[in-house]
């Protein structure tokens, strides 16, 4: 049906059903109340204000212990409503967003709050957002826009497994962190996501009306209005043309309860067989007849365009044979380096490696997809043996798989080459009171959130691995020479 390159694109910014205005807010740790955790407000550094939401703004700031750049969102807690809160009034995106650990999804690194504020700490994605790069880019490829819908897609597909809707999907919310070649991108801004099983139906409208699925203004829906968002996401970069005629939400709602956007030959001129076929499956108006986000990764003409090649992959398959875990305090640390410290750029070809072990494109690596590139290298009995052992050090949540954060920790550098600097951070990270030692209570603190929950005695032992000198403490010296002698 086409060569498969896009139109150009005049897009407009799309219409916002609901919108409070929010004002513009600049952090002075004076102006603030006594923050929950010490005061953590004072770590952050303001450097410019990047935008505000209907409830939220915004700020880029430097996350001063880790001399980082992080996204720091400033939520108002006069402005949620009841579908942002739960029964504890307790932000829904914060709990959302800490059972997250995905390649293109927003890393959240810390919450924390005072009595007017929620705080949400991520990171800094400087490509900014989707809408602004396909307002800029003349012409997409097929190719390219399958990549993007193919990281969508995954993201859902792994939200969608762990019951969390995301309702808010638009290109406003899809940030872009790399803009070589294929776009690299991050599905962001939780605040209007939900928690629900496969058999619940939820209400409430949210998002913006373009984005719309056609059930959310009926008696309830699942997780199937999330792909409907992405078939319309995907047709706008395609054809550069929006769904709907009409500029404000009221119109563009008429538009969707009285004639829902259908795809025909006459709207997608233009498209190849088969991305037409795809958005057929995605943009079915009875979300039963809808295809799942697992089901559409596995598409022809995602798989098309999908690039399983690399050199680096044998130095991951490498690297994840070699990871053992003689050290739980060592592993922990070393994945909480990876998720708060590293950079985009130092873990670009890992993230690469992950997703191109991830086969099913689900967000995690499962025995399976090891083990069939293990038996490409090996003989099978030995590619079994390597793989059990690989999944027992590195799957620290037990549940039969290896995560994104997981894959970080077994194929970043060897701790060996960590800067002191970074140590010296890392150390800085668990002394949270400053005094220049580290506790078990500060360890429990740092990871019970994290990689490791378990009881007391358990935090203690973790200690007493590195507490050299048995005070019961670490202090930097016994910490720096135990992060560089213990090997995994």
């Amino acid at each position: 049906m086409g060569c498969g390159l896009t139109r150009r694109i005049k897009l407009e910014p799309s219409p916002i059903h609901f919108r409070l205005k929010s004002k513009e807010l600049t952090i002075t740790p004076g102006t603030f109340v006594k923050l929950s955790h010490d005061n953590k407000i004072k770590e952050y550094k303001e450097i410019k204000h990047l935008g505000s939401g209907s409830f939220s703004d915004v700020l880029l700031c430097e996350h001063i212990p880790t001399k980082t750049r992080r996204a720091l969102k400033v939520v108002y807690k006069t402005s949620l409503n009841i579908y942002q809160t739960d029964k504890v009034c307790m932000l829904k995106e914060i709990q959302i967003l800490r059972i997250l650990d995905h390649p293109n999804i927003i890393k959240c690194f810390e919450v924390f709050e005072d009595e007017r504020r929620y705080y949400v700490a991520t990171e800094y994605c400087s490509g900014g957002d989707l809408f602004g790069e396909i307002s800029q880019m003349p012409i997409f490829t097929e190719a390219k826009v399958a990549s993007i819908v193919f990281q969508l897609l995954s993201a859902l597909s792994y939200c969608h497994e762990k019951g969390v809707i995301h309702r808010d999907l638009k290109p406003e919310n899809i940030l872009v962190v790399d803009k070589a070649n294929n776009l690299t991108i991050k599905v962001g801004d939780f605040g209007s996501s939900c928690i629900a099983s496969s058999e619940s139906r939820i209400k409430g409208c949210f998002g913006s009306s373009y984005y719309l699925a056609p059930e959310v203004f009926g008696p309830g829906y699942n997780e199937k209005c999330d792909i409907w968002s992405a078939g319309i996401i995907m047709y706008i970069i395609l054809t550069g043309r929006p769904p709907y005629k009409g500029r404000d939400s009221n119109s563009i709602i008429k538009e969707i309860l009285e004639n829902p956007f259908q795809l025909n030959e006459e709207n997608s001129v233009g498209l190849s067989d088969s991305a037409y076929n795809l958005l057929q499956l995605l943009l079915k108006l009875s979300p039963s007849d809808r295809i799942t986000a697992n089901e559409a990764i596995q598409h022809s003409w995602i798989t098309h365009y999908r690039n399983y090649k690399g050199d680096s992959m044998k130095l991951a398959l490498n690297s994840l044979k070699k990871f053992s875990n003689h050290s739980k305090l060592k592993e922990a640390v070393n994945i909480y380096l990876a998720s708060q410290i590293r950079s985009y750029d130092e873990i670009k070809e890992i993230r690469k490696n992950f997703q191109m072990l991830d086969k099913d494109g689900n967000g995690k690596i499962t025995k399976e997809e090891l083990l069939e590139e293990y038996s490409k290298v090996m003989e099978f009995t030995q590619a079994q043996k390597v793989v059990d052992k690989i999944i027992s050090n590195l799957d620290q949540n037990s549940d039969g798989n290896i995560d994104y954060t997981e894959f970080l920790a077994s194929c970043g550098e060897n701790l060996k080459r960590v800067s002191e600097e970074n140590l010296i951070i890392a150390f800085r990270l668990f002394d949270i009171d400053g005094n220049g030692v580290i506790t078990v209570d500060e360890i429990k603190s740092v990871l019970q959130n994290g990689q490791i929950v378990s009881n007391n005695d358990v935090w203690r032992d973790l200690l007493e691995e590195a507490d050299s000198n048995g005070d019961g403490l670490i202090d930097l010296e016994e910490f720096i020479k135990f992060m560089r002698t213990v090997k995994f």
